[in-house]
Formats: C-alpha cells, sequence, structure tokens
C-alpha cells in the first residue's frame, strides 16, 4: 500500500491511498467542511479517486496517520 501523507490539519489533514485510489480525510467536526470536500477532490486528485471522511483519529491512525 503507498500512502502520501499531509499533516497541516482541518480540510488538509488526509491520506492518500494510491494503489487503491482513495484519499482518506479525518475530519473530529465534518460539517461544514465536509462540503468543500468534492472541491477538493476534483481539484488535487484524478477522477478515479474516491474520498471517504472519518471522524475517529483511532480510525485514521488505522490507515496510517502518525498524529
Amino acid at each position: 500500500m503507498n500512502k502520501e501523507h499531509n499533516y497541516q490539519g482541518g480540510l488538509f489533514n488526509y491520506i492518500v491511498l494510491k494503489e487503491e485510489k482513495e484519499v482518506i480525510f479525518y475530519l473530529y467536526n465534518h460539517y461544514p467542511d465536509c462540503l468543500k470536500i468534492p472541491d477538493i477532490m476534483k481539484q488535487r486528485f484524478p477522477s478515479d479517486y474516491k474520498s471517504t471522511v472519518v471522524n475517529s483519529l483511532d480510525d485514521f491512525k488505522k490507515y496510517g496517520a502518525k498524529v
């Protein structure tokens, strides 16, 4: 599993799983920030990537985050 990490916080706190073509976003309180995710996905990732939002730090760590 290839992983790319970004730990800037907020909507910039995500992990990219390149082989799975998935972006995992960590949002503690996901609303209203989650409404911006479709635009972020269109701007930063190929159209075949899907997004997942988790609000549990434990779930986020499961994907390899080092917070």
